[in-house]
This record gives C-alpha cells, sequence and structure tokens, in this order.
C-alpha cells in the first residue's frame, strides 16, 4: 500500500466516525430518546470523504 492510498484509508475511516459522531451521537447526547438519522449520516461520510480524497489529490498534483 503506498502512503498516499493509507493517508486516503485513513481519511475516509476519519470520516466514517466524524460523521458517527456528529449526526448521531450528539444528538443521542442530548436526548437518548432522539432518533437517529442514518440516511444524513451517510450523506455527511460520503460528502466529507469526497472532500479528503479531493483534496488529498489536488494537493499531490500541484506540489
Amino acid at each position: 500500500m503506498t502512503a498516499l492510498s493509507k493517508l486516503i484509508a485513513q481519511e475516509v475511516a476519519l470520516s466514517a466516525v466524524l460523521a458517527a459522531g456528529a449526526v448521531i451521537g450528539i444528538p443521542k447526547l442530548t436526548d437518548p430518546n432522539a432518533s437517529a438519522n442514518y440516511p444524513l449520516a451517510i450523506g455527511v461520510f460520503l460528502a466529507m470523504a469526497a472532500t479528503f480524497v479531493a483534496y488529498e489529490l489536488f494537493v499531490r498534483k500541484s506540489s
């Protein structure tokens, strides 16, 4: 695994953790009976992962 692919895999994993925490975890902390919005969490995860990957690819090409 190259350094770039390892970095991208780590950023995708970070996106999953951040999306789950922000969309599912924080509302559950404030109200334990709150429903989890899984489609929103998936959308946030995909957007964050795509942004991180695009940033890394853009930075690699520029330098």
